[in-house]
């Protein structure tokens, strides 16, 4: 027999990064500044994605490529 699983419901969310309690329509942290997402079944905000990032990593990858093309394959 397993247990029903339920959805808690929690009266605020802790931010990811100073775990400072928050409202649920919360959309900054006021202790930090950063930017949180919705509430996890933990209770913590989900850290939104970085997309700025993701965007750097992908062009720098692509400049180390062009590189050893040019210097070692051209």
């Amino acid at each position: 027999m397993g247990k029903a699983k339920t959805k808690r419901v929690f009266p605020s969310k802790r931010c990811p990064y100073c775990f400072a309690s928050l409202s649920l329509a919360a959309e900054t942290c006021p202790s930090c500044h950063k930017r949180v997402g919705t509430v996890d079944r933990y209770g913590l905000a989900k850290k939104p994605i970085n997309y700025f990032g993701y965007l750097a990593a992908v062009m720098w990858a692509g400049i180390f490529v062009g590189y050893i093309w040019f210097a070692f394959v051209r």
